[in-house]
């Protein structure tokens, strides 16, 4: 029941089921006033009105008399406060056209029976007491739901993380967590046009920029000094690497986001991204490639010591099993790079590391997770292997044998002739998108060749064939990569997203 106070215009409201048959008194919680309530209203004093609740059919005109006899005989017990619908608006003054009927007389307590003392209601007592209780209730269940959560992460193995640094997302074991059965998920990297093309034109960049530079290299070798060849070639193997680092950046980033997050992600963000942790994202691989490359230069070096007539040979002989040795330690770098390189974009993304901090808790990750990681990147290396061969590969093959047969019939002679006569590395990039057995048979051999020959060769490789083979490379690193993202999660027990 909603009423207004007719001392002062305070609106409250009261439970209906709580008024009993005989009427109930309730007090004002602002001027105290006396009111007394009936299942049908309010029943107001002598030459008052009856408040009805909002919605209630209009009342009779005729005033409701109610002696104080009548409202004592109303009056129970107990006085009962009744709460306020909302918050008390601030003082105004009553309205002029309807005053409040002066309240009727009541008979003076007599001297037995004390006069009835202002004090909270039962209902206010007893709901401020239900709330103590639920809001105690809550906050014990909350800490008892901690207490679990933190004892389940130790017994499931919680990741640690390096002095400074948080790993996000190992959520409580009572969620659902990466499994090696996600693996399949990698392919999900692949299934967007987007990043299949940025992706093919990332690696078609460093795959034309690694061969351009060994032909110059090649080149100025042979006509000043082969030392440069090997400067070149380290030149060559740097632009790569760094090259295929942002492509993965990009990658890395866009696939965790979507598939081991669930998010809404795009190459630009991907982008933005790997400009804001340039200095990680090209830190980490270009470690790697650094000691390679320093083994390389320092065996050049002795190589061209080598050269020197009587003692060369016996300096390269002496120095030969540091070069075995260091040969060796760089093999094992470059293994160790192509293991982490799926793995190192989660651990920036996730752990905010710089390049030393992720070279470390790469090297952490494999110390507490190695057989776990070799083996799940093995099968993962497995699965996206034997589904490319029962896919890519027939769709590949396809292509080369319709291309060797129509081209060798169209063009002649002058097809084996632009294979044979393209420079650097393209020939072979040509026998990869061509079958050429097919074409010397078709047209007889190679035959007389000349500077179009060449130039053909050049541009057939750098259009054509390397974007055919950055295509297939793409459509390989795509899985590969998201399959790093979904084993870095797995190894650090990672919550699935809720869908």
């Amino acid at each position: 029941m909603e009423f207004n106070c007719p001392a002062c215009s305070t609106p409250h409201a009261f439970p209906d089921d709580q008024i009993p048959d005989g009427g109930i008194v309730v007090a004002c919680t602002r001027c105290a006033a006396h009111v007394t309530l009936s299942r049908a209203g309010v029943v107001a004093p002598a030459g008052g009105r009856k408040s009805m609740p909002p919605g209630a059919p209009a009342p009779d005109e005729a005033p409701i008399e109610a002696t104080s006899q009548a409202m004592a005989s109303l009056r129970p017990s107990r006085i009962m406060e009744a709460p306020p619908e909302e918050p008390p608006p601030a003082a105004e003054p009553p309205p002029s056209v309807a005053e409040p009927p002066p309240r009727a007389a009541e008979p003076p307590p007599s001297a037995a029976e004390p006069p009835p003392e202002k004090k909270e209601g039962f209902l206010g007592k007893a709901g401020r007491g239900l709330s103590a209780a639920a809001a105690r209730a809550k906050e014990a269940a909350e800490a008892g739901k901690r207490a679990f959560d933190d004892a389940a992460d130790d017994e499931m193995g919680a990741p640690a993380a390096p002095p400074g640094l948080a790993i996000p997302g190992a959520a409580a074991a009572t969620d659902a967590h990466w499994t090696w059965r996600d693996l399949p998920r990698a392919f999900l990297g692949v299934f967007d046009l987007r990043r299949v093309l940025f992706a093919t034109a990332g690696f078609w960049a460093a795959i034309n920029v690694f061969a351009l530079l060994q032909w110059l290299g090649g080149w100025l070798g042979a006509k000043v000094a082969g030392v440069i060849a090997t400067v070149f070639s380290v030149v060559a193997w740097v632009g790569f690497v760094g090259i295929v680092a942002l492509v993965a950046s990009v990658m890395g980033y866009v696939c965790h986001q979507v598939v081991v997050e669930g998010r809404a992600s795009s190459v630009k963000a991907g982008i933005d991204w790997t400009k804001a942790h340039l200095k990680s994202v090209l830190g980490t691989p270009l470690a790697f490639v650094a000691v390679i490359a320093a083994i390389a230069v320092a065996e050049g070096v002795v190589g061209a010591v080598g050269r020197i007539p009587w003692a060369g040979p016996i300096v390269w002989g002496v120095a030969s099993p540091a070069l075995f040795a260091a040969s060796l330690v760089a093999g094992v770098v470059a293994v160790a790079m192509v293991y982490s390189l799926p793995l190192y974009i989660p651990v920036i993304y996730n752990e905010k590391t710089g390049p030393k901090q992720t070279l470390q808790r790469l090297l952490g990750l494999f110390r507490e997770h190695g057989f776990s990681l070799v083996g799940l990147l093995l099968v993962a290396l497995l699965m996206i292997t034997v589904v490319y061969a029962v896919t890519v590969v027939p769709a590949f093959e396809t292509s080369r044998m319709l291309t060797s047969q129509v081209g060798a019939s169209a063009m002649g002679a002058n097809l084996p002739g632009l294979f044979g006569s393209a420079p650097g590395a393209y020939p072979a990039f040509l026998a990869f998108a061509m079958d050429p057995l097919p074409l010397l048979g078709a047209a007889g051999g190679l035959g007389e060749t000349n500077f179009g020959h060449t130039l053909g060769g050049l541009l057939a490789g750098l259009l054509g064939a390397s974007a055919f083979f950055a295509l297939l490379i793409a459509l390989f690193a795509l899985a590969w990569y998201t399959a790093g993202c979904i084993i870095y999660a797995i190894v650090t027990k990672r919550a699935k997203p809720r869908p």
